[in-house]
C-alpha cells in the first residue's frame, strides 16, 4: 500500500535503520493469544548499535492481524541511547481505512510525537524522560525496554501509546530469582499496566502476559 506523499519527505529524513543492514540478525516470532485464541504473528530483531554506528540499541518489528490474510499491518523501529532515551520511534500501520505514520524522538525533559495520514497531518508535545517508554497494543516486542529499565526494588515507569494517545503509570519490579534459570528474567507489572513479562539473557521478549486484557504473547520455538 503506498504512503500518502506527505509521509514521503518525513521518511526520506529519518536515518536508515538497523546498526548493521547487510547482516541482519534472524528475526524471532511471536504467538499473539486473545482467550487463547490465535489473533495474530509477529516478528521482530533486537540488535546492539544504532544508525550510522551510534551507539544502543535498535528494535525492528512487524506485526499482522489476524497472522494469515491480514487486515492489520504493524511495522515498527525503536532506537534507544546507552542511557535508554528514546533517540527515535517510527510506527506504520496499514489498514483499511489506509496508512497512518507515527514518528517520536525524545529531546531532554519532552517528547515530540507526529502522525501523519492521508490528508492530515498533527503534532504533540508529551512530557518524556528516562522513565517514559514507548509501547502499542499490537506490537508488543516493545516491552522488551520495560524489562530493561525495571529493578528489583521496582521502578515506576510511564507508558506512552502513541497511535491511541493512551498514558499508563505502572511499576517494573525484576525478580532476581529469573525464570528457571537459561538466562531468562521475570519482571512484574503492577498499576495501569498489568501482567509478567519474561525475556532472554540478551533482553529480548520470551513471554508477556496482559491477564487485564486476556492478552498472551508466547516465542514460536
Amino acid at each position: 500500500m503506498a504512503l500518502p506523499r506527505v509521509v514521503l519527505p518525513l521518511l526520506l529524513l529519518m536515518p536508515t535503520t538497523g546498526p548493521a543492514a547487510a547482516q541482519q540478525a534472524e528475526p524471532i516470532r511471536l504467538v499473539v493469544q486473545e482467550g487463547g485464541r490465535e489473533i495474530g504473528r509477529e516478528e521482530f530483531t533486537l540488535e546492539q548499535g544504532r544508525a550510522r554506528g551510534a551507539p544502543g540499541t535498535t528494535l525492528t518489528a512487524g506485526a499482522r492481524y489476524p497472522g494469515s490474510k491480514p487486515s492489520t499491518q504493524l511495522s515498527a523501529v525503536l532506537e534507544r541511547g546507552p542511557e535508554s532515551s528514546i533517540a527515535k520511534f517510527q510506527l506504520e500501520v496499514e489498514a483499511a481505512e489506509g496508512t497512518t505514520v507515527i514518528l517520536a524522538a525524545g529531546s531532554g525533559a519532552r517528547l515530540i510525537v507526529r502522525t501523519v495520514a492521508a490528508g492530515s497531518e498533527s503534532g504533540r508535545e508529551l512530557p518524556g524522560g528516562p522513565d517514559v517508554v514507548l509501547l502499542d497494543d499490537g506490537v508488543y516486542s516493545l516491552y522488551a525496554a520495560v524489562a530493561d529499565l525495571a529493578t528489583p526494588a521496582g521502578r515506576r515507569l510511564t507508558g506512552i501509546f502513541p497511535r491511541t494517545g493512551r498514558r499508563a503509570s505502572f511499576t517494573a519490579r525484576r525478580d532476581s530469582g529469573g525464570d528457571g534459570g537459561g538466562g531468562n528474567v521475570r519482571t512484574a507489572l503492577s498499576g495501569e499496566v498489568t501482567g509478567t513479562l519474561i525475556t532472554d539473557a540478551a533482553g529480548r521478549l520470551r513471554r508477556l502476559e496482559l491477564p487485564d486484557r486476556n492478552i498472551t504473547v508466547t516465542r514460536q520455538e
